[in-house]
């Protein structure tokens, strides 16, 4: 098992504190090259949706997404745990999260995205092609 992680990215962040709380050691590889926004070739070859995290199987199958790799962990050590006990603290968790998410880590990703030259062309994760960067985005601009 290997997780394909990022320093600069946020969702691997997400992971790492995850597995930090759960005492959980995986063998990690930084997929990213040093002082760029971009994602070494060999990843980019080997998982062309272009995302970080990636968790790696023994068995070659991959999970993407942060809280996909949280729920798998979770599933294999619910000890202690981090995503609830019951149906209600479980959906109360899932709440918060995506609430999380939605509200502040997408427009925090966004105005980066958009405001920062490493991300020049490429305002949407997970594009090959050149996504522009909308100056409207940029919230650190003022008008």
């Amino acid at each position: 098992m290997k997780l394909y992680d990022w320093g600069a990215a946020p969702n691997p962040r997400r992971v790492r504190i995850f597995l930090a709380e759960k005492g959980i050691e995986v063998p990690t590889e930084d997929v990213g090259v040093p002082n760029t926004g971009d994602l070494k070739p060999d990843f980019l070859a080997q998982h062309p949706h272009r995302r970080v995290p990636m968790l790696e199987l023994d068995d070659g199958a991959c999970i993407g997404e942060a809280m996909a790799i949280c729920r798998y962990f979770e599933a294999l050590h619910p000890d202690p745990p981090l995503m609830g006990r019951n149906a209600k603290e479980i959906a109360i968790v899932d709440m918060w999260e995506r609430l999380a998410e939605f509200e502040g880590l997408q427009a925090v990703s966004e105005n980066f995205r958009n405001s920062r030259r490493t991300f020049t062309d490429r305002a949407i994760a997970g594009y090959a092609n050149a996504v522009p960067q909308n100056p409207r985005a940029d919230r650190t601009r003022r008008n």
